[in-house]
């Protein structure tokens, strides 16, 4: 996709780059072993190319851009709905439930619980911002 992106743009235009990377999700929960599980779950089976935004830098200027400044912003979410929204924490759940690699009862519990307190959740997005 770099290189038809790279292709596409003149010289001396300027590119945006964002992406996620999903290995940095935290989900705070009562049961630490469930949220490594479901982050290991969703980084291994639920998204593709899970860790992207970290070499996204690198790959940019493997393709030919040059690279002028990478940010990597922490999103904060507080509002359970919100995330379970933007996260996909109840879909990929249950995914992992069907799946196999988080047991049922404990999935369950561990969504629940999210939503009947405070709630905390964040990842690592990195922003690359490069030339042709």
């Amino acid at each position: 996709m770099l290189a038809q992106l790279h292709a596409a743009a003149r010289p001396g235009s300027r590119i945006a780059l964002a992406e996620p990377d999903w290995d940095t999700l935290i989900v705070d929960a009562e049961d630490l072993e469930t949220s490594r599980a479901f982050t290991r779950y969703t980084t291994s089976e639920a998204v593709r190319h899970a860790t992207i935004g970290r070499s996204l830098a690198r790959h940019a200027q493997r393709t030919g851009f040059v690279v002028e400044t990478v940010r990597a912003t922490t999103p904060v979410f507080l509002d359970f709905p919100e995330a379970d929204h933007i996260l996909g924490l109840g879909r990929n759940m249950q995914r992992a439930i069907q799946d196999g690699h988080v047991e049922e009862a404990r999935g369950r519990r561990w969504f629940t619980s999210l939503s009947e307190g405070p709630f905390f959740a964040s990842f690592t997005l990195v922003t690359v911002i490069c030339s042709r």
